[in-house]
């Protein structure tokens, strides 16, 4: 019993010395993705894209909100059938505007997470160039640890390296 208790005692020592001279760093991805100077070059490049189709859907809104002021002005003075005809209109503005405004998100959202991926992937390319070229065997991300010493994170250069 004592045999094998030292031999699991010499095991366990030896996988934390192995863990202890491996090299470790760790990186905030999160920092690293708000200080890319690219994220305001994109952030541009999409509203330019999305532009006109915002402007759209805006003055479809105006248009509703102004057509609701107007009858509701005019209503008193209104028959059955001018209502009805009134009220088949508003459905339909109504109904152009909902499927332009979700048609516009849903194309936002997809071409904010075409750009993100492509700003994840060049954090990821830094971050495997970095851990090659200082040997790195494991890298975590920042948020995964309770405590790091500063002389273990890569953050810095991370930024620097997605700047270039």
């Amino acid at each position: 019993m004592m045999k094998m208790l030292g031999v699991m005692a010499l095991v366990l020592s030896a996988g934390v010395a192995q863990a202890q001279s491996g090299k470790i760093a760790v990186v905030d991805t999160a920092e690293v993705f708000q200080k890319m100077p690219q994220r305001q070059v994109v952030a541009n490049q999409l509203q330019k894209e999305f532009e006109n189709r915002v402007k759209e859907v805006q003055k479809l809104e105006a248009d509703g909100r102004s057509f609701v002021e107007k009858q509701q002005k005019d209503m008193a003075f209104m028959n059955d059938q001018q209502k009805a005809e009134a009220q088949k209109k508003l459905n339909e503005m109504q109904g152009t505007y909902v499927q332009k405004r979700r048609s516009l998100e849903e194309d936002q959202a997809r071409r904010e997470h075409e750009e993100r991926q492509k700003m994840l992937s060049r954090i990821k390319t830094a971050i495997d160039e970095i851990t090659r070229a200082q040997g790195l065997e494991l890298v975590i991300e920042r948020a995964a640890a309770i405590y790091v010493s500063p002389s273990l994170d890569i953050t810095e250069q991370v930024i620097s390296r997605v700047s270039k």
